[in-house]
């Protein structure tokens, strides 16, 4: 049976259970974002699509911190960054522990850019951030720099730029070179005029 088509219903069922969770405590409605990332969570365990994965660890994350901030005080405004910042890490821990080795580990830049942005709120440390404004766009160079290096050690020296052969081209020559449009068999002959 195909775990595709069996999906939706998973994510209904999931989606209705959280819910009813949620009738059941003190939470409201800020943790509808929560309740539809768990959903998802739940349709890629069922499935193993890390298309499910991405939004069930970004919204579980997030609503998490959503509903965290709605119970704290006003000025921990940090919460929800960091609730953003773990459902990203929270990609890559589980796809770690269901895929090993082979776990895509793009998640970790933006969840540990997040969780420490959010730290920061937390700490009443922005002015930190203030004073490290112009070094993003080099930690951004940096981290491209290091990931074109690792590629290249992995997989030798990059392939030379060739133009990949133009299955049109000829097509366009001939049709350059030949002043008369073509006739079908079938067809009768233009008149010119």
């Amino acid at each position: 049976m195909n775990t595709r088509n069996l999906a939706p219903g998973v994510i209904l069922i999931a989606l209705g259970a959280l819910f009813f969770v949620v009738q059941l405590t003190d939470v409201g409605g800020e943790a509808i974002v929560a309740v539809i990332g768990g959903a998802f969570l739940a349709a890629y365990a069922f499935t193993r699509q890390y298309g499910f994965l991405v939004p069930g660890g970004i919204m579980t994350g997030l609503g998490l911190g959503i509903v965290l901030q709605n119970q704290a005080t006003p000025e921990e405004s940090g919460v929800v960054v960091i609730g953003l910042g773990v459902g990203f890490l929270s990609i890559y821990v589980i796809d770690l522990l269901v895929r090993g080795a082979s776990a895509l580990w793009w998640p970790i830049i933006p969840g540990g850019i997040l969780t420490a942005i959010g730290i920061l709120i937390e700490a009443n440390q922005v002015e930190i951030l203030a004073e490290l404004e112009w070094a993003w766009p080099l930690v951004l160079i940096a981290i491209g720099v290091i990931v074109l290096l690792s590629q290249v050690r992995r997989h030798g020296e990059p392939p030379a730029a060739t133009a990949p052969p133009d299955a049109h081209a000829a097509v366009v020559a001939e049709a350059i070179e030949r002043p008369e449009p073509r006739q079908l068999p079938n067809e009768p002959a233009a008149q010119h005029r």
